[in-house]
This record gives C-alpha cells, structure tokens and sequence, in this order.
C-alpha cells in the first residue's frame, strides 16, 4: 500500500508574562503577554508491505514546515529602537515571525537548524486476531522505530545567563532562541496495540488505537522529550447506499473520531522543561471517497490543550488548534517475493 497524508493546523496561543526577560538591547523587563499564531504543513509519505499473511512493515517520512507569526509588541516608528533592530522586529528574545526551515543564530551560535525533513518512522505490526471475512474483531500489535533528523535546536529556550544591560547593570536572563523545531533529535521506540470491530449495522466499523511513545536517548544537544501515551477512537458509518452516483468520487463513508493524548515532562541537561506536560483532547469528523485511483479522504479536526502546570517555573498557558488534513491510500496488487515468508 502507498499512502501519503496532508495536513495543515493553526494554533492560536497565548501565554502569561516570563518573569525576568528584558526587552532586546534595553534595561527594561517585558511585562507583556506573549500571543500570536504558529501554523504546521506537513506531508507524511510512506509504504506499507506484507511480509506474509500476519506480519507487515511500514516505513514514513515527515516533511513539514512549521511557522510562527508573532502578534505581540514589536519596534515601530517613532521608537528608540536599539542598535541591530529594526523596525518590526519583535520586542522579545522569546518569538519573532519566522519559519523553522530557516536556520537561527544568536550571533556566531547557531540555535536551530532549518529544514524541511523531519522525523522518519519504521513500523513493524502483527495480526493478531482477524476474523476474517465478514463482522467480527480484528486485533494487532505493534511497534516500531523514531528515527530524528538533523532539523532540531541546540539548546534550552529556557536557560538563562548572567547579561549585562546597557544600563551596565548585571542580571540573570534570556538570550534570543527559538522554541519550535521540526525533530527532538533523539531516538525514539514506540508499542501499540489496535481493535477494530467490523458489524452489519452502524456504525459498520468501529475500534480504537492505544499508543505508546518513549526517548531512548537524549539529543546530542542534551534534550531528553517526553513520554507520550495516546488513545485513539474512531466510529464509520460504512456505505451510503443513497449517495450512489456515477461520478468519479463517492462519498462512501462519514465517520467520527476523537483522540486524547498525555506528554509527561521533557528535560534539557537533566532539568525538566517549563509547560512540557500536557493532556491534549482533539474531536473531529472525517469523510472517505472511493475512486477508482485509490481512497481519499477529509479529517476536520478541533483541538484543545491542557497545560498541566504543576512545576515552579510553569507560566499559564492557552492554545486553540485547528487542523485539516487530506490522504490517500492506494492498495497495489503485487507480491514482493523476496520479502514474503510462508
């Protein structure tokens, strides 16, 4: 099979002050919120091949680019604006409107690295259970390899350093960074174990998806990321007999899906990252289209987050994501003889 997914979200975000950060080449401290609105499009390409009648592997690889525009205070007309600004550049080391296939220096050091590629993914899955033809359970287990790319940051956004501010006064605060990448830059294994239910009446197809995602190594840089546990649910309506038609594409099936999703705390150095841990809930409604080419479909997704912020140096935080994502899964009728095993 060879499929290839489409999507696109937009985060809207907000979050309270950062205490202790000084406005770029000033001796002021912000005191201001931080909001604006980071918009992720990506395209996962991949095959899946049958090994023998319950084993497959699947390999996939990432490309996206991930963009922030920043909707907060920026140097305008008429200000005192300090040396190496410019107007419109924002008045936080924090954000400013970029992209992450650009690269990010903060003087010689380079802080991220651009790209377009992103993690890459090798999954191996078995049938466990299948009823075979007609409704019943069908049950697989699986698991597989994260494989990072080089597209990824270099140290902490949240480390801290002792700066001296033009007012020649010495204080302990942040140098420009970038928070957002496209790879962890470290390995990572993940399990899963799938149910799936075929019946005759509807929804036809039901079942969910129950995913785990760990590190195995910190990146070369020092970050370690989170543990991710996932639950996903879906329901199919199966066949809309009224929705018949001759034409090309057809409607042929609308279905509801809902997924929520924990990361526990992620570490630089040993030291656990401000706001990493979070329970996201995200609904959606999706809708499959049958052609002869192969299925396509629509997922249209509403995303909420929940900032668990329990540790000391947690700011309140708010995110609203929108999501819309294309695919398309072709099945191919060919035997790798080579790969197949009896």
């Amino acid at each position: 099979m060879l499929f290839a997914d489409l999507n696109h979200q937009n985060f809207q975000w907000w979050h309270d002050v950062v205490p202790g950060a000084y406005i770029p080449g000033t001796s002021d401290l912000e005191g201001f919120e931080h909001q604006g609105q980071f918009n992720n499009k990506s395209i996962n390409l991949g095959f899946t091949i049958g090994l023998n009648d319950y084993w497959n592997i699947t390999v996939s690889q990432l490309i996206s680019e991930r963009c922030m525009d920043w909707e907060g205070p920026v140097w305008e007309l008429g200000d005192a604006i300090p040396e190496g600004y410019e107007v419109g550049d924002s008045k936080t080391v924090h954000h400013r409107t970029e992209c992450s296939s650009t690269d990010f220096f903060d003087g010689d050091q380079q802080i991220a690295f651009g790209g377009y590629l992103s993690d890459a993914r090798i999954n191996l899955k078995y049938l466990l259970y299948n009823q075979g033809k007609g409704p019943g359970s069908r049950i697989f287990i699986g698991g597989g390899l994260v494989v990072p790319s080089s597209a990824t940051i270099t140290e902490s956004p949240w480390t801290t350093s002792m700066q001296e501010l033009p007012d020649e006064t010495l204080v302990e605060t942040y140098s420009p960074h970038r928070h957002f990448y496209l790879s962890d830059g470290a390995y990572k294994m993940f399990t899963e174990i799938q149910f799936f239910k075929k019946r005759i009446k509807k929804p036809v197809f039901w079942g969910g998806t129950f995913a785990v995602t760990f590190p195995l190594n910190e990146s070369k840089y020092g970050f370690k990321p989170s543990t991710n546990y996932e639950l996903s649910l879906v329901a199919l309506s199966g066949p809309l007999k009224h929705m018949k038609t001759n034409a090309p594409f057809m409607l042929s099936s609308i279905g509801l899906n809902f997924t929520v999703a924990y990361s526990g705390r992620s570490e630089w150095n040993g030291i656990e990252t401000p706001n990493s841990e979070a329970i996201l809930y995200i609904p959606g409604i999706s809708f499959l289209f049958g052609s002869k080419v192969g299925t396509f479909g629509i997922n249209i997704q509403r995303g909420f987050e929940d900032y668990l912020t329990s540790g000391t140096n947690d700011i309140p935080e708010e995110t609203d994501i929108y999501a819309i994502s294309l695919s398309y899964r072709k099945m191919l009728d060919k035997v790798v003889e080579k790969l197949y095993w009896k």
